[in-house]
């Protein structure tokens, strides 16, 4: 039989863990460093420095591995994209063959209508592009000042445009620069077409982001999203640049969301137009109103000297009767 003493085994003192000593002198250093990166001395930002730059090359040594794995995984994604998206512009492509061949029947068809009915052909619009070098912003303003002037071709009336559509038109033309009010400028009226139907309107400005449509027909029917476009009604604007399209307002208002972001206007064109409107306001050269008054008073001469001439034969005809 065992005795008790020899059951009982012999324990010594617990020994404190490694692990247990090794956290708490990491905190404690932690909290050092804590401390010391909140004083403000030379010395400690000295060390500092001099840690950061001992460190740094570790530290970009080490994260060479992560960024070439990195690297490597976004190539390999993009490589298994690329089939997706070359299946995607095929069948694209496919696509635009469709609508190509559709375009050219069209193109054909329209050639040979204008044949037919002996339609005059439009001319092609010039145009000048130039950049927006002052914005007019204020409670009843809404207008840019651009660098075309009249010697590049500008004039009163013409219409501009931007990549996204029709912007305003030229109010005034100088010699380097043009001043053109927007769409929804207050003192702002265009004809414009609305939806497939065509429906004649007119958009007026207020000054707010969207300019409202009045003078609809009382019989038509608009909807949310109707393309809206100039007319050219009156010969001031040419017909169809796009402008926005149509969104319900309160109180039963249309209005019109503009396609080009008018507060953020940078370069803009300048369509030279030269409707019968714009030529008749532009005024006459000096020298042109100087020959006419010219011609005039040769007329006037002309005409006293032969009223003269028939008063003299008149008297003479009398004397000798």
């Amino acid at each position: 039989m065992r005795s008790r003493k020899s059951a009982i085994k012999p324990y010594g003192r617990k020994k404190a863990p490694i692990g247990g000593w090794l956290l708490f002198t990491l905190y404690f250093v932690c909290l050092i460093l804590l401390i010391f990166s909140r004083l403000e001395n030379d010395h400690i930002r000295d060390v500092r420095g001099l840690f950061a730059d001992l460190a740094s090359p570790v530290l970009q040594a080490a994260s060479q591995p992560a960024m070439y794995a990195r690297r490597s995984k976004e190539q390999l994604v993009d490589y298994l994209d690329l089939f997706h998206e070359l299946d995607r512009l095929k069948e694209e492509n496919q696509k635009m063959k469709h609508y190509q061949w559709q375009a050219q029947r069209l193109e054909r068809r329209l050639t040979q209508l204008r044949a037919l009915l002996n339609a005059v052909e439009e001319p092609a619009l010039k145009y000048t592009t130039g950049h927006v070098i002052a914005d007019a912003r204020g409670p009843f303003a809404r207008s840019v000042l651009i660098n075309i002037g009249s010697t590049q071709g500008s004039r009163e009336g013409y219409a501009v445009i931007n990549g996204d559509g029709f912007v305003g038109r030229v109010v005034h033309s100088g010699k380097n620069a043009s001043r053109a009010i927007l769409v929804n400028d207050l003192n702002s009226r265009i004809p414009v077409l609305v939806g497939p139907a065509a429906v004649r309107a007119v958009l007026v400005g207020d000054n707010s982001a969207n300019p409202r449509l009045e003078f609809l027909p009382n019989s038509t029917k608009v909807f949310e999203g109707d393309e809206v476009s100039t007319s050219g009604h009156g010969g001031l604007l040419p017909r169809g640049l796009r402008i926005g399209l149509v969104t319900p307002g309160p109180n039963k208002v249309y209005r019109v969301n503009p396609h080009a972001t008018l507060s953020e206007l940078e370069y803009v064109s300048v369509l030279f137009f030269d409707s019968p409107v714009v030529v008749a306001r532009e005024a006459p050269h000096p020298g042109k109103k100087q020959a006419v008054s010219a011609h005039r008073e040769t007329d006037q001469g002309k005409n006293v000297q032969r009223r003269k001439k028939r008063h003299a034969k008149a008297r003479t005809q009398t004397q000798a009767r």
